[in-house]
């Protein structure tokens, strides 16, 4: 007993003091050296990163080879400043970091005193040489602006990735509670590709190949799509990796309120619907809003999404029948049609006659198709029942 309690306390203790790992899928990184005027490297540099939305403030200094490193950093848009003594200060505004990337910031400082301050608003975008994956960043300007097809699902701009084949609904809608569409990345199965919402695995166990949830287009942040050289958080990836980060609120209050609309009147006619008939009603709408703010400025933030969709497919009755009591029971006289017995003639169907005025025999019907349907056979023959 002493020793179970022994081991009991050491598990505590470990499980206390050990620091859990944090996805990396969910965050970025912001790297990068200092140097001065003559390329020298600048060590002990004081590096502060300010969100721009939310003032979250994190502090680096950094290392004898003027290297600096911010990981599982939350994306967002960020200024980054760069002081130590002897040189002005520096500022680098609007850095914007994504989900599973690296954002390279290697600064010069100038000479001067530390009152004085560089200010750079924007950067040449540079080449990704910290990172070997081959990604693609969907924006929410991308998502809100294009035309999005099938329930105004996000997954219709995933052929802006590369490699991608053109998105499809796929199974019926019954069987696809998000409306899932379906994409082929690089030739590979659609079942190898992996999908993550704020870095949960998002996967119908039923029909792996579907998003389980798909969230509103208004509650993207962003959408990070991994095509090759995976990295080691974006496992059990054999086409693309997506992930998906819905948005967090900021200081300042934000929301927005959306309404599509689609019916009949919108809609072509069906190429076999006869000339006399007309469209049959069918209405559809997708509706929805977000809003998000801060709850305790600089600290403590709140954000909500809606989206409900209501969809009427309707299908015209005048195209359809059901079989007429006299149908039922064998008998087409009514009809324009002749019936041919297709016991009599020839193999090939020639030489075959018809039924004497157009009405099949009772005793060629069969009784267990007619006693299938709610006691149909007692109608149709009350001396078998």
């Amino acid at each position: 007993m002493p020793k179970l309690v022994l081991y009991l306390a050491t598990a505590l203790g470990a499980g206390l003091l050990v620091q859990h790992a944090e996805a990396q899928v969910l965050y970025g990184s912001v790297v990068g050296t200092v140097f001065d005027q003559s390329d020298a490297l600048v060590p002990g540099a004081g590096v502060t990163l300010v969100g721009a939305d939310t003032g979250l403030t994190r502090e680096v200094y950094t290392d004898d080879a003027g290297r600096f490193s911010f990981v599982n950093v939350l994306p967002g848009r960020y200024h980054l400043s760069v002081t130590v003594d002897g040189f002005r200060s520096l500022t680098r505004s609007d850095i914007v970091v994504t989900a599973g990337t690296v954002q390279r910031v290697d600064s010069r400082l100038e000479l001067g005193p530390v009152t004085e301050v560089v200010t750079v608003a924007a950067d040449v975008a540079m080449l990704q040489a910290d990172k070997s994956d081959v990604t693609t960043e969907i924006t929410p300007v991308a998502m809100t602006n294009l035309p999005l097809a099938n329930y105004r699902n996000f997954q219709s701009v995933l052929n802006l990735a590369p490699g991608a084949t053109p998105a499809n609904f796929q199974n019926a809608v019954v069987d696809t509670p998000a409306r899932a569409l379906t994409t082929n990345f690089s030739g590979t199965p659609r079942n190898a590709n992996t999908a993550r919402v704020d870095g949960a695995q998002n996967v119908f166990v039923w029909l792996p190949h579907h998003m389980v949830y798909v969230p509103p287009v208004e509650s993207i942040q962003t959408v990070n799509v991994a095509t090759s050289s995976f990295e080691a958080e974006q496992g059990l990836s054999g086409g693309a990796s997506v992930t998906v980060l819905t948005k967090s609120g900021t200081n300042d209050l934000h929301g927005s309120a959306f309404h599509l609309h689609d019916n009949q009147r919108l809609r072509t006619r069906n190429f076999f619907l006869p000339p006399d008939r007309g469209k049959p009603k069918s209405i559809f709408n997708i509706f929805g809003g977000t809003l998000g703010g801060p709850i305790v400025r600089d600290n403590l933030f709140f954000f909500g999404s809606y989206e409900g969709t209501l969809e009427r497919a309707g299908i015209s009755p005048s195209p359809f029948s059901v079989p007429t009591p006299d149908i039922r029971q064998g008998d087409f006289s009514a009809q324009a049609v002749t019936l041919y017995d297709p016991a009599t003639g020839n193999p090939d169907g020639t030489g075959r006659s018809p039924f004497p005025g157009n009405v099949i025999p009772a005793d060629r019907l069969n009784p267990s198709v007619l006693a299938s349907r709610d006691g149909r056979r007692c109608r149709i023959f009350p001396e078998r029942c």
